[in-house]
């Protein structure tokens, strides 16, 4: 960020992480009317959004809401500064920042944000940013786990972004207000409305508000940017699964075609050409698998499945391909890559690793595909346990029963080691050889063990 961003004289003292962290102090300057939160404060927030945030919603321009914050008297920008850091605060799980005596938290932000917009009639008053501070209060409260309202707000958004026709096909063409110099990407705002209502509503099993296709630039017509791009590619998971989305809670249900070519054309879109920021990867590539169950789940709702079906996606073993594939996409990411996509994705790997545990302890003919086979379901399931570990402590419940249904899936697996003589000597070699070191350790080395589990053909 620019050193220009500066605060008034009479603002409290430079907040101070409580992990010792060191924030830039910024050149005072003079502000014209009073601010619950110092703009220290925001801007200490606001560069780790665009540090660690902005792939995820790259539509705030950062350095501009700063410049706007300290060079006018706009309450609704200092509004959108709010919800910003706020939603920035608790995905990304930053500790409390002290100023003074005054501890700041992402419940204290949110509360504020709250409370002004109401005192400026923001539904009366709607422009973009009314827009992006639902958005920001839809993030903030599907992390603290209050789904009522972070559907409703993302809702508002929605409806907020209708009435400004900021879902029309020359919404690029629109005049902008100067005080919206503050939103960056303008052409894909809607599209990161449309794409985060839908995946909330799926975890809800609700249909969106907004039943409608929105229209997707191609790559020729979007910018340079690559997270734009980025986010595109994600809308187009999106688009491919919307068949599947909004027709299946009808009552007569999804047919066979419909699932296997969803599911085809799911599997055949992939992330582009250029650099994409690893946040971004990994929502694709946890986005994409989750999908892939949730049509998996579709057919086994509707008792399709067969264990003769030539069909992979109509057989039990499916779960076993997409735990895998997960797996795969994972093992390059740290937590500080997964840690900004929050809880929705953390909800979307659980499904999956559910999924995966209940078809292993349901299914004994699962386990018995593998006997020939260095590594089962179960080390699967294990090795995406353990991968996934370092979220799953964000919820105990959660954890709680993953945790318990690898540990059945472990336990129920076949003994390897009763496949040696008891007289038998267990060199280091043979207990390599045979996975007994290897199921041990697995979960701490992923990296080596998915090499040994390759593309499976069942009869």
């Amino acid at each position: 960020m620019s050193g220009s961003c500066g605060v008034s004289a009479n603002t409290p003292a430079e907040p101070v992480p409580r992990d010792g962290s060191v924030i830039e102090r910024r050149p005072d300057s003079a502000h014209p009317w009073s601010q619950t939160i110092p703009q220290t404060t925001l801007a200490y927030i606001m560069r780790r959004y665009q540090r660690s945030s902005y792939s995820v919603w790259p539509v705030v321009n950062a350095e501009m809401l700063l410049q706007r914050l300290e060079g006018g008297n706009d309450p609704s920008t200092y509004c959108l500064a709010l919800a910003l850091c706020a939603a920035t605060m608790a995905q990304l799980q930053l500790v409390p920042l002290m100023n003074e005596d005054r501890e700041v938290d992402s419940n204290l932000l949110a509360t504020e944000c709250l409370r002004l917009r109401e005192e400026i009639d923001f539904r009366e008053n709607l422009d973009a940013r009314s827009v992006l501070v639902s958005l920001f209060l839809h993030v903030y409260h599907a992390k603290i786990n209050k789904r009522n309202s972070a559907m409703l707000f993302i809702q508002e958004a929605i409806s907020s972004a209708r009435l400004l026709r900021l879902d029309e096909d020359g919404m690029v063409t629109k005049k902008w207000g100067t005080d919206e110099d503050v939103i960056a990407n303008r052409d894909i705002l809607f599209t990161l409305l449309w794409v985060s209502e839908r995946g909330y509503a799926m975890h809800l099993g609700l249909k969106p508000s907004y039943a409608s296709p929105t229209c997707l630039l191609d790559r020729t017509q979007a910018s340079e940017n690559t997270h734009v791009q980025g986010l595109l590619e994600h809308a187009r998971l999106f688009a491919a699964f919307d068949d599947v989305l909004i027709r299946r809670s009808d009552s007569n249900g999804l047919s066979v075609n419909t699932l296997r070519e969803t599911e085809a054309a799911l599997s055949m879109l992939s992330l582009g050409q250029g650099d994409r920021a690893a946040t971004r990867i990994a929502d694709y590539c946890i986005t994409k698998e989750w999908m892939r169950m949730i049509i998996w789940q579709e057919a086994l709702s509707q008792h399709l499945l067969s264990s003769t079906s030539y069909l992979e996606l109509m057989t039990f073993r499916f779960p076993v391909h997409v735990g895998r594939d997960l797996l795969r996409s994972l093992q390059g990411f740290s937590k500080s890559d997964l840690l900004p996509l929050g809880r929705d994705q953390l909800l979307k790997c659980f499904e999956i690793a559910n999924s995966l545990a209940d078809t292993v302890l349901c299914t004994s003919s699962i386990l018995s595909s593998f006997q020939g086979f260095h590594f089962g379901p179960q080390d699967l399931l294990h090795a995406l346990y353990q991968k996934l570990l370092p979220f799953l402590e964000q919820d105990s419940v959660l954890n709680s029963i993953l945790h318990a249904k690898t540990a059945e899936a472990l336990v129920k697996a076949p003994a390897r080691a009763l496949h040696f003589g008891v007289n038998e000597r267990w060199s280091v070699e043979e207990q390599s050889n045979d996975g007994i070191d290897e199921r041990l350790d697995f979960a701490n080395n992923v990296r080596s063990g998915i090499s040994e589990i390759h593309d499976f053909s069942f009869g």
